[in-house]
């Protein structure tokens, strides 16, 4: 299982409307990618301007079709306008794709 995490930290200015905006969109996307095959949208325990984002994919091609799908890239650019940092982290475990739940 190839793990993609993501921490988005938002600008002070960024209205909670807009954060939970983005989150929704987020959890909005395995309906259309059906290479992702698990989500996990939450904010930080101990930092409300973090919001966190873990996804799983098969492979590293579902992962390439993922970053590229035309439903994920308004995201990126959505996230992209609201955030003062975005960190990213690839990782591979030997959890098998399909014996998780995908939401």
């Amino acid at each position: 299982m190839l793990w993609h995490i993501v921490t988005f930290r938002f600008r002070g200015d960024v209205a909670a409307a807009e954060r939970d905006a983005l989150a929704a969109e987020v959890r909005g996307l395995p309906g259309a990618i059906p290479e992702l095959a698990l989500l996990r949208v939450a904010p930080a325990i101990d930092d409300p301007d973090v919001l966190g984002v873990i996804t799983g994919f098969a492979d590293e091609a579902a992962l390439a079709v993922y970053r590229d799908h035309p439903e994920h890239l308004p995201v990126v650019a959505r996230a992209n306008d609201l955030c003062v940092s975005i960190q990213r982290l690839d990782m591979v475990s030997d959890d098998p794709h399909d014996a998780l739940p995908r939401t």
